[in-house]
């Protein structure tokens, strides 16, 4: 069984119920982690993910929301007992600078006798890096876990890339932020869960469509690429009731797609299951 965990379903605005973009693609004790938000590591945690079977974490932009929990996510799971590097991927750029500095400013001192000996004196990470395209191609590949990505359009932050993750048959479209676009439509098509960032078009200044994405934006591509289930995250304004739920997946229908359709929140948990599949859980917190 494969699951997806919303880890983090905001953005970069304050919200206690709300974490920045973080996902999960579970398999048994194997995971993926795609950003690595505010509260991601809490989450996890919180979800009952063991830190240390992380097989990577992938990264699709630098906007501080997407990547700011990484230096605690690496050093949590330091302090949990992982004794080799935290496999950071992401696209060539600030994306990668910022994981390959974010340790950077601590001192060896900060660390001392944190975590067992076998850890080493203190958590390191390693960065693979990847030249960005706008064909879908893979990026990484660990013990069973396929990694493929594709730019996206969220200028004028640059690059900022999609992820297709693929585990035991199942396939799961992140779309990171990003206005609805070519890449995104090509990581989609017939995946089992596309995630994509959504915003409430008659909510928001209409600057902020050209470079994200509003749900009848989503709803169209949904209804081109016709994943299973389409999840809606990153979202802005941020829901607060069933009414204003209600009001995102009106605007996707309204886009076109019929499709199951569920409204993130932190701590949702979808199984991913070719047999008809399941309907969407949360974890108790």
């Amino acid at each position: 069984m494969v699951d997806v965990i919303v880890l983090g379903s905001g953005t970069p605005r304050a919200d206690p119920s709300r974490g920045g973009s973080a996902l999960a693609i579970v398999a048994g004790d194997e995971w993926l982690l795609v950003d690595c938000g505010r509260a991601a590591t809490q989450r996890a945690i919180d979800a009952g993910l063991d830190l240390t079977f992380v097989v990577a974490v992938a990264i699709t932009h630098h906007h501080s929301d997407h990547v700011n929990d990484l230096a605690t996510f690496a050093t949590t799971r330091w302090t949990a007992g992982a004794t080799e590097p935290l496999t950071v991927v992401a696209p060539r750029g600030p994306a990668a600078v910022f994981a390959q500095q974010c340790l950077a400013a601590y001192d060896d001192q900060s660390f001392h006798s944190q975590a067992p000996e076998a850890a080493g004196p203190r958590p390191v990470i390693d960065v693979h890096v990847f030249d960005t395209s706008h064909e879908v191609g893979p990026v990484y590949s660990s013990a069973g876990w396929n990694l493929s990505s594709a730019l996206v359009d969220h200028h004028p932050v640059e690059p900022a890339v999609g992820y297709l993750v693929e585990r035991e048959g199942r396939r799961v479209a992140i779309s990171g932020d990003t206005a609805v676009c070519a890449g995104v439509r090509a990581l989609a098509q017939d995946v089992d869960v596309l995630v994509h960032e959504t915003l409430l078009s008659k909510c928001v200044p209409q600057a902020l469509l050209e470079w994200n994405a509003g749900a009848s934006a989503v709803g169209e591509l949904a209804a081109l690429a016709r994943p299973r289930m389409l999840v809606l995250t990153h979202l802005i304004p941020a829901p607060t009731s069933a009414e204003d739920q209600r009001a995102y997946i009106d605007e996707v229908r309204a886009g076109g797609f019929d499709g199951d359709t569920v409204v993130a929140r932190d701590l949702l948990r979808i199984p991913v299951d070719r047999n008809g599949g399941s309907p969407p859980t949360a974890v108790p917190s």
